[in-house]
């Protein structure tokens, strides 16, 4: 029982990864407070884990609204563990994104883990094993066209993720960040097998699948455990080895073959 005795708050965990994360803390004996705007999803998956007899509890949480996070960790007596899980995918160019876009963006996903981190900072001092784990994504390493905000936001949480590494070490608090690349449930991916845009988009991962919640799970709970007790600052690809990949062999049909059966050698005249 990797966190038993521990007690996690993860926002966002009435989605699919964060929902994910609760539940593989709370099969290594955590108390998870699963916190989401979404008072609805929420319950529900503290509902299904109750039903498995784990201590889950939900927590209606806007995580761009400073007072409403200040009297959420106010009203926790402890915590050992904070995910910042919380984010939303929005498109749009530098061009053609508004303002009002832009600063959505960068306020859901990055300025809320500022906002979370700073009033959680005064439970983790307390904990004989506290870290934090913030979600960031492939997109902070490997753009593309139309994210502008997105992009931006989750390479902060990068930067931000060592700045939390560096000011919490004298406090015993590891900071640590998993950038996941596509992540869909096995359901889901059972439903697009065929779809020609799928296809195209799982051949550009080198294992040959996209991620599933699990993946971004394990991930967590590593880097949540005394498993990586003196992993400190650091970005978890969970990717597959997508981000390893040069641009052109997500476009190459002929590159991505290539990893896909192992043979490299190049023809005379390629």
């Amino acid at each position: 029982m990797l966190l038993s005795g521990r007690k996690a708050l993860i926002t966002g965990a009435g989605g699919k990864l964060g929902g994910a994360i609760a539940e593989r803390f709370a099969a290594e004996g955590c108390e998870v407070l699963l916190a989401d705007v979404n008072v609805g999803n929420a319950e529900a998956a503290a509902e299904r884990l109750r039903a498995q007899g784990a201590p889950a509890h939900a927590v209606p949480l806007d995580v761009t609204d400073e007072e409403a996070v200040r009297r959420t960790f106010a009203a926790i007596d402890r915590l050992d563990v904070l995910v910042n899980n919380a984010g939303v995918t929005r498109g749009g160019s530098v061009q053609d994104s508004t303002l009002q876009e832009w600063n959505g963006t960068i306020q859901v996903n990055l300025t809320s883990m500022f906002l979370c981190s700073k009033y959680a900072l005064p439970l983790l001092k307390r904990s004989p094993a506290p870290a934090i784990v913030n979600m960031s994504s492939v997109n902070a390493i490997r753009t593309n066209p139309g994210l502008a905000a997105y992009s931006a936001a989750k390479s902060g949480i990068l930067a931000f993720t060592e700045q939390l590494a560096i000011e919490g070490a004298a406090h015993r608090i590891r900071a640590n960040c998993i950038s996941p690349g596509r992540t869909m449930t096995e359901e889901e991916q059972a439903k697009r097998s065929g779809d020609p845009a799928f296809e195209i988009d799982r051949d550009c991962y080198p294992l040959g699948r996209l991620g599933v919640p699990a993946d971004v799970a394990n991930a967590a709970l590593f880097l949540a455990s005394d498993l990586s007790s003196f992993v400190n600052g650091v970005n978890l690809v969970v990717d597959g080895g997508m981000t390893l990949l040069a641009t052109s062999g997500l476009v190459r049909p002929d590159l991505r073959q290539r990893w896909k059966t192992g043979v490299y050698k190049l023809e005379t005249g390629e």
